[in-house]
């Protein structure tokens, strides 16, 4: 393996090898990708120009390869997303190295990000390393905005791209992307739109209030100084609107939620500075960003009143990295400030959640050939105001250590331990209209994960696996106090238990010729104080899960066709949330898929492709999400058609 690739981003790495989650235009075998201080390798990943060829408009879709990464029913923010069965209190979506961990209402998903505006999207599972940033307790979906310089071809000054699509399930979408530059400068402004009417699962039954009208746009500037300079100012706006349950991750059949029109919007501004060969810093990496988050909801049954969350994110970081010799050192700070408010607080005469998270961290990457070894220590420190104006402040220190050691040109193997902290969340700023107060020892989560993996490529076969175990010390939990009812004096924010993680992950392809092949396996098991927990905001017991892959082209007639298979095994256990000491039993599911791209003009100008999702018209639940028949199914069969044209 080649040493070199420690000396990049994860993200950086990622794009190295994205666009191989299908078959390719060309002959190039789908690569390992390894990442400083981790012992797994980042997973396959998707580009924009991968997502060209498909008919996906939403990240469930694009990330449907990832065995170990799960979505929930639903569309939108009725869907829970896990990495090893690690919910979404534990991991983040990080886009253009911003992120957010507060919540809107329990009920509900806090992530939102639409695949045509994204250049890259990448995963880190597990603890991650000193230089993973804020809270990198149990994985993250990372993706950076597509620019003018990625879409313009050798020689254009101007470009265009316009997609359009359509599923038999009730959904339509399209889009315009228009781009250039002159001298130094370049922009691009893109806006899309995904519209889709309330689906049927695979019963034929039409489930009520899923339909879900999405709304997405960014425009970006970029001023290349020289080919180590570079200067970016971006504005990313997402929103989605509709008639949606209260509870919006339920489907009742009898009381339908308390459906009311619900509007969600979030704007994000950054701007962003990279320098390369700058003396002794080899790389320098600046960005701050403003995100604002907003939902507005009418009033309706449970929650009668109209009602406005605003959830306001600052955040900054500086990375820079020097090589030292044949090795490197990374080095950096990450700060963020949040701020969360409504009008139900406000109702109650009760002031806003505040939150700072500050982080420094060194990472040295030492190439001992044939050994890489990657050690790092990272300082995070928190500091949190609650509504009544308590504060809380504490810090941790963090280490983590990587070994990576290549047998050959073709076996490696990996081991690593990483240690990290994620501060007290915040109540969810919906029902935030009963006093918060914090334990007297209110401590940061504190993660470490210890994992060991190989990779195996020879000819067309590539195979990697990876086994983990992890445990996170004082976890968090909201008690309510005094309560009568769902009426609580307060609500106090504590530690409270242990989590524990273990599981494994294994993966395989094969390419020959104009060939693909794939198999996946994924399994984790989290437990809460030695007995499972099942709380689908923090961890969720799942089936084993399985993903399968088969794609061949035709290349003189430039068409590709495709079949995907996802399974979940069944499973059953005793939930012992909420010490109910429930059995339950979770239905395992196999559903197939048909794909295929077809390039009319003989080149990427042009792509016509089809699906059918669900070719066996399943009727399944997705086990990232709470068990029982309350839990929204599937969509059922649906053909799809999209045109993507980029001149």
């Amino acid at each position: 393996m080649k040493r070199n690739v420690f000396r990049l981003s994860a993200l950086q790495i990622a794009l190295l090898a994205a666009g191989f989650a299908h078959a390719q235009a060309n002959d190039a075998v789908l690569p390992t990708v390894n990442v400083q201080g981790q012992a797994a390798p980042t997973a396959p990943v998707e580009d924009w120009r991968a997502l060209e060829r498909t008919t996906d408009t939403d990240l469930k879709e694009v990330l449907a390869d990832q065995t170990a990464v799960q979505f929930g029913g639903g569309r939108g923010a009725s869907q829970w997303v896990t990495i090893r069965g690690m919910g979404q209190d534990q991991i983040d979506y990080v886009v253009d190295d911003a992120s957010s961990d507060a919540q809107i209402f329990h009920h509900q998903g806090r992530f939102m990000l639409d695949p045509a505006l994204v250049k890259i999207i990448g995963i880190e599972k597990g603890t991650g390393s000193a230089s993973s940033g804020i809270g990198a307790t149990s994985g993250k979906i990372e993706a950076t905005t597509v620019d003018a310089l990625d879409l313009l071809r050798e020689g254009q000054n101007v470009g265009f791209r316009a997609n359009a699509g359509l599923s038999s399930n009730k959904g339509r979408n399209g889009g315009l992307s228009v781009y250039g530059k002159s001298g130094l400068v370049d922009g691009l402004v893109v806006f899309n739109r995904v519209d889709d009417q309330d689906y049927k699962d695979g019963s034929g039954r039409k489930i009520g209030n899923s339909a879900l009208d999405g709304r997405s746009f960014l425009a970006k500037a970029g001023v290349s100084f020289s080919q180590d300079a570079r200067a970016t100012l971006s504005h990313r706006r997402e929103e989605e609107f509709g008639v949606r349950n209260l509870r919006e991750e339920f489907f009742f059949d009898t009381a339908n939620d308390s459906p009311s029109h619900r509007h969600r919007t979030v704007d994000t501004t950054t701007a962003a500075f990279t320098h390369k060969n700058l003396g002794f810093i080899d790389t320098l990496e600046a960005n701050a960003s403003r995100m604002r988050t907003k939902q507005e909801s009418e009033g309706a049954g449970a929650l009668p009143t109209a009602s406005v969350v605003n959830i306001n994110t600052n955040m900054g970081n500086l990375r820079m990295s020097s090589r030292v010799g044949e090795h490197r050192v990374k080095y950096g700070i990450n700060l963020r400030k949040q701020e969360a408010d409504s009008t139900t607080a406000q109702a109650a005469k009760l002031g806003s959640q505040e939150k700072s998270d500050t982080g420094f961290y060194v990472e040295g990457i030492w190439n001992l050939a044939p050994v890489t070894l990657t050690t790092g220590l990272r300082y995070d420190r928190f500091s949190l105001t609650s509504n009544e104006g308590q504060k809380r402040s504490d810090g941790n220190i963090n280490p983590s250590v990587g070994l990576i050691w290549d047998v050959s040109s073709n076996l490696s193997f990996n081991l690593s331990h990483n240690r990290a902290s994620r501060s007290p969340r915040f109540y969810e700023a919906l029902l935030a209209r009963t006093p918060i107060r914090y334990a007297e020892n209110l401590k940061a989560e504190r993660s470490q994960n210890t994992e060991i993996g190989f990779d195996w490529t020879s000819g067309g076969f590539a195979v990697s696996g990876s086994y983990f175990q992890q445990k996170i010390k004082d976890l968090q939990n909201f008690q309510g106090m005094n309560c009568q009812g769902r009426n609580c004096a307060y609500r106090l924010v504590r530690n409270n238990g242990e989590l524990r993680n273990r599981g494994y992950e294994l993966s395989s392809s094969y390419r020959w010729q104009g060939l693909t092949a794939r198999l996946g396996v994924a399994h984790s098991k989290p437990k809460l104080n030695g007995a499972t927990y099942d709380s689908v905001a923090t961890a969720v017991p799942m089936g084993r899960q399985w993903t399968t892959g088969l794609a061949y082209q035709f290349k003189p007639a430039h068409l590709e066709l495709g079949w995907r298979g996802r399974y979940a095994q069944k499973g059953s256990y005793i939930n012992a949330t909420r010490g109910s000491g429930t059995p339950v039993n979770r239905s395992g599911y196999g559903v197939h898929d048909l794909y295929a791209t077809w390039m009319p003009l003989g080149n990427d100008s042009l792509h016509v492709n089809f699906a059918i999702n669900n070719v066996g018209n399943k009727l399944y639940r997705s086990h990232s999400q709470r068990s029982g028949n309350s839990a929204l199914p599937e969509p059922g069969r649906e053909y799809r058609v999209s045109v993507n044209y980029r001149f």
